[in-house]
């Protein structure tokens, strides 16, 4: 079950979005417009976000869809039907979640709310335009021109490996 967590300030602006336990977080700044018909205790409706929020948030769940489609499926029918159902959260909130395998810290914005310094990060890469300790990623903002689909595979690479 999906559930969104609310912050305390508004019922309107979720704290979290997705799988409570989920082994994937991704950490924004900013959270969708929830429709009012959306219920804390339904499965949250990913095309109806989309069309709620607009190309924005269709690019974020599209991007965070490839790093986690299993390899057997299309990216595009996993982000419609199961994202954020099991395996998969997003986080607005100022702290990392404690169940998370892996947290992706997308954009300075969150990088800063959390605290991180890129400095006590390693590259994955030459580019070193995504940044790891242990099981945390500072990386781009999730946005095509920013998070090509290039550095989208290096990232479903890593946090795959363990799965």
């Amino acid at each position: 079950m999906t559930s969104i967590e609310t912050s305390p300030q508004t019922k309107s602006e979720p704290a979290t979005l997705g799988a409570p336990g989920a082994r994937l977080a991704l950490y924004l700044p900013t959270p969708p417009l929830i429709p009012a018909s959306e219920s804390c205790e339904t499965d949250l409706d990913i095309p109806g976000l989309i069309q709620h929020n607009g190309n924005h948030w269709r690019k974020i769940l599209s991007i965070l869809a490839k790093l986690a489609t299993p390899a057997d499926r299309r990216w595009q029918d996993y982000r419609d039907i199961e994202l954020l159902q099991r395996n998969e959260i997003i986080s607005f909130a100022d702290h990392l979640l404690s169940n998370a395998d892996w947290h992706l810290v997308a954009g300075k914005a969150s990088w800063q709310r959390l605290g991180f310094e890129p400095s006590n990060f390693s590259p994955l890469d030459d580019e070193g335009r995504v940044l790891v300790r242990d099981n945390v990623l500072l990386t781009p903002y999730p946005d095509y021109r920013q998070f090509p689909n290039r550095m989208v595979e290096q990232v479903r690479r890593l946090v795959k490996a363990e799965s």
